[in-house]
């Protein structure tokens, strides 16, 4: 075999390595051009891997001589940045995140029990992002007391509000479905929430309904510049409150009465 024929794996290989390179450059400054306002939690790929590697180091686990590394990755973003990211950007960091997790353990010589999945949603009431790593078999067998409690789970409650705008003032249809087994309803200016108020005093994402366990209605704030408030008292960042029919709500300075159907 000639020197030439010799080198053509090592060449290829050195050629596969620079074109992944410049796709990952690529990509990532794709993403950072349409990259989200909001600063926090950081979606882009330098920020988000570090955090992630801690997550998988912190769970391995040993099994017959071997380590064995968690292959389910889930990041939960608050609400707002969720919202901002659009389909093309979870696209893009779910397979992102899925080679380079998959390159970081297979370089550790780690085993895995699955293919690497990695799963981006978010949760309403947190403003920071919250990474969770996990092995198979952790969610989908629950204990005893967890298959109890889901026989039991009453049905999806829902609600239909309704805000009325106090003060004569018309910003349009003010209503939406709320349910617990659906997104929560957002309120802000953004047209991405079911409810949009069109005023300089409402943030993008300024709050959200939501379905207490017990069939309430929540209405929380997402990190509102000019507060919500029920019944005159400002709800403190990120918290939530129970919201009856009748109460009078307020984002920034647009007041509303707020109406309920079940």
């Amino acid at each position: 075999m000639s020197q030439p024929e010799k080198n053509a794996p090592l060449a290829n290989r050195i050629e596969f390595f620079i074109r992944r390179f410049f796709e990952r450059v690529g990509g990532a400054l794709d993403f950072a051009l349409r990259r989200p306002l909001n600063p926090q939690p950081r979606t882009d790929l330098t920020a988000l891997i570090p955090p992630i590697e801690r997550a998988i180091e912190e769970k391995l686990r040993r099994e017959t001589g071997r380590v064995v590394a968690p292959n389910l990755i889930e990041l939960r973003y608050d609400y707002e940045t969720y919202s901002q990211l659009g389909q093309q950007r979870l696209d893009f960091l779910q397979r992102e995140l899925r080679a380079t997790i998959y390159e970081y353990i297979h370089n550790r010589r780690y085993a895995m029990l699955g293919e690497v999945r990695v799963k981006i949603g978010f949760d309403v009431f947190t403003r920071k992002l919250m990474i969770k790593a996990a092995f198979p078999g952790e969610t989908e067998a629950p204990d005893e007391a967890t298959k109890a409690a889901a026989e039991a789970k009453p049905q999806a409650q829902r609600h239909e509000v309704a805000l009325r705008l106090v003060g004569g003032r018309r910003l349009g249809e003010l209503r939406a479905l709320v349910a617990s087994d659906a997104d929560p309803a957002g309120i802000g200016r953004s047209h991405d929430n079911p409810i949009v108020i069109e005023d300089v005093t409402v943030s993008n994402f300024h709050a959200a309904f939501t379905i207490a366990p017990n069939g309430a209605l929540w209405l929380a704030d997402l990190g509102s510049s000019n507060g919500t408030f029920v019944n005159g008292v400002r709800l403190a960042t990120g918290d939530k409150s129970i919201v009856r029919a009748g109460d009078r709500l307020r984002f920034g300075e647009v007041e509303v009465a707020l109406e309920v159907k079940e």
